[in-house]
């Protein structure tokens, strides 16, 4: 089975406690609803404490997502229907993925 790790890159809208509303549903719903999702292996959220971006801001928050299948393209649609939408109080504007890396060497 194919084995792939989706980054997740983001963080909250600025307003005042923003970040905390925005931590509270990405760790009670957001989390809960890609576990749901047999291939979705695992799901762990970093702050990010220190980064190198050159000509860009670091974002605070990047969550792993490991994902074992062996159709991507039918996870993405189980993802993309079944995951909820993003809380107001997420940074739509700076938010970022990379999708589908396959993990090499892992076997």
């Amino acid at each position: 089975m194919a084995k792939y790790l989706m980054l997740a890159l983001n963080g909250p809208t600025s307003g005042e406690g923003d970040e905390e509303r925005c931590n509270r549903w990405y760790e009670d719903v957001h989390m809960p609803d890609f576990r749901k999702i047999d291939a979705v292996k695992s799901a762990r959220r970093y702050q990010v404490v220190r980064g190198n971006l050159p000509g860009m801001e670091a974002w605070p928050y990047v969550t792993a997502y490991e994902i074992d299948t062996d159709d991507l393209v039918a996870v993405s649609k189980r993802l993309a229907t079944e995951v909820g939408p993003a809380h107001p109080t997420m940074d739509r504007e700076r938010s970022a993925h990379i999708w589908a890396i396959q993990i090499s060497g892992d076997d």
